[in-house]
Parts: structure tokens; sequence; C-alpha cells
């Protein structure tokens, strides 16, 4: 059987709707500690990210859908990646949406750090 796809695009409006939605509201979008440290390092706030995410939806740009793997507490469920500038760096955003459809839905930041080696897929 071959190995289903790590990554693919996003054609679901409805999530992006969403992802659009929770990262226009600063509150409903929180990180986990790694991402935290990688923002920080860059002297990048959660706003910041926030804004960034806005302004790749808004212009259209490709988000990749894929398999959270690595956080823990969220291991096999849907995860977004976004390619965004931030403050003329090429960044790397991971998000999922945490609570889905509930009244405590909200935005995890799982991993926002440089773009590695500059190209995006």
């Amino acid at each position: 059987m071959p190995t289903p796809p790590k990554r693919w695009p996003l054609k679901d409006r409805k999530i992006v709707k969403s992802l659009r939605r929770l990262a226009g509201e600063p509150g409903k979008v929180h990180a986990t500690t790694r991402s935290m440290r990688d923002l920080a390092a860059l002297r990048i706030t959660i706003a910041g990210v926030c804004q960034a995410i806005c302004d790749w939806i808004d212009a259209d740009q490709q988000i990749t859908e894929t398999i959270t793997r690595y956080d823990a507490e969220h291991v096999g469920e849907p995860a977004y990646e976004l390619y965004p500038v931030l403050d003329d760096t090429d960044m790397f955003i991971k998000v999922t949406i945490c609570e889905r459809g509930s009244d405590q839905e909200l935005l995890l930041v799982i991993s926002a750090h440089r773009q590695e080696g500059g190209q995006r897929p």
C-alpha cells in the first residue's frame, strides 16, 4: 500500500475562514512553549503572528494541511502550515484549531520559526 502524502493543499474554505477568524482575535490564539521560545528569540509577538496569518490568508496564499506528528497533546490531529514574511523574515508557521466548533475554540500555534533554507513547498 502506498504511503499517504505528509502534506497537501488545504481546499476546505470553511477551515480557511475559521483560521482567519481566529487569527483576527489574538485573545483566541495560544502557543506551545516551543513556539513561544522561537518567537521570543526572533522578538516576534503572538499579535505579529496573528497579523501575518491574516495577511497570508487575505492575499489568498496557499495553506498546506498536514497531520500533527510531534506535539504530544495533538498527535494525529489536522494542522495547517503557512509561509508568510514577517519583519522581512521568511517564516514557517504551523497551527491547529482546538475545541473546534465549541465556545472555547482557539487557534494553537504549534510552530513558528524562520523558514529553513528560505524555500516554500
